[in-house]
């Protein structure tokens, strides 16, 4: 399989005139795993990432030979204690159990720092299912993965009728003021209602199983409703405090 590019998606779903941006049979079998407690990856979600251990820089080095898609998923188990490590600084240990569902993300941009590290920017195309690892002699791990329960991820951005937008937004500003970060409205109210719903449950402040379970939900009206109710949890005092951010 060859590397595929933006322009390539938006081809495929106009090649074949359908609604999608690119097919499942495009996506790998197999794919090197990046295993980070907290980082959120969703279709047509951008997630940038500083890679500086040396693993990731050989599965980020292995990707972009083979076809340029690396696979988020999330430790199943937090560090509790301080020989697990932690993944942040790269030092978490290795093999650790992980969930069973992640999103394929392609590279579209990649940037070597002054250190030797990479600055990485991944593309959401589509969530999978884990259906094995994979043995081997590389320093990362790979996944043998399944996309099946996920075919809506290739659809093209859409906004519908009997998604509460405005209760979302509004319930959104409440919570980015409780949690003192500062939104850009002019630009988010001009995204669609899938892209506008991934991006908020990517940057906002929700813990690493709350993030999961909104990576897991597959119907994107389902996803809005956990997501407001987090957010009113939070907002009944039930919620940690952060530190001001703008999010734009």
């Amino acid at each position: 399989m060859t590397a595929m590019t933006l322009s390539d998606r938006h081809d495929y779903g106009a090649s074949t005139g359908k609604m999608t941006l690119f097919g499942l049979e495009q996506l790998p079998e197999i794919l090197p795993v990046f295993p980070l407690t907290g980082a959120l990856l969703l279709p047509k979600g951008h997630l940038p990432l500083n890679i500086f251990e040396s693993r990731y820089l050989d599965m980020v080095y292995y990707a972009r030979e083979k076809n340029g898609l690396v696979g988020m998923i999330q430790p199943a188990l937090p560090a509790r204690q301080p020989q697990d490590g932690n993944d942040q600084l790269g030092t978490a240990r290795r093999k650790r159990p992980l969930y069973t569902t992640g999103c394929v993300g392609m590279i579209s941009d990649l940037k070597e720092n002054k250190a030797g590290g990479l600055m990485l920017l991944l593309t959401g195309l589509s969530r999978y299912d884990i259906i094995e690892e994979l043995p081997g002699t590389q320093t990362f791990r790979k996944m043998r993965v399944c996309y099946d329960r996920f075919g809506t991820d290739c659809a093209h951005p859409f906004i519908s009728v009997d998604i509460p937008r405005q209760q979302l937004v509004l319930t959104v500003q409440k919570y980015l003021k409780r949690n003192n970060i500062i939104a850009e409205w002019q630009f988010l109210e001009k995204i669609c209602d899938e892209e506008l719903v991934n991006m908020l449950a990517m940057i906002c402040p929700f813990g690493a199983a709350e993030k999961q379970a909104l990576l897991e939900t597959v119907a994107l009206a389902d996803r809005i409703d956990l997501m407001l109710r987090m957010m009113e949890f939070d907002l009944c005092g039930n919620g940690p405090h952060h530190p001001k951010k703008t999010l734009q």
